[in-house]
């Protein structure tokens, strides 16, 4: 854990303190429909094991 809080504190020295960088209204939108495609994924691939176990769960609790 050590290792890694010197390893940040030594970039963070070496980084220098202001980047001269250019972001254009298109660059934020690229990046809202990359987070609302990695929201969908999660939702398309997290609901189907749901429902899965949902399943299992209701077949277990039928045989009682």
């Amino acid at each position: 854990m050590m290792i890694r809080r010197k390893l940040l504190l030594v970039a963070l020295a070496l980084s220098p303190a202001s980047a001269f960088a250019y972001v254009d209204p298109g660059s934020g939108m690229l990046i809202w429909q990359g987070l609302l495609a990695a929201l969908g994924a999660v939702i398309i691939f997290v609901r189907n094991p749901i429902e899965q176990i949902k399943r299992v769960w209701r077949r277990l609790r039928s045989r009682e």
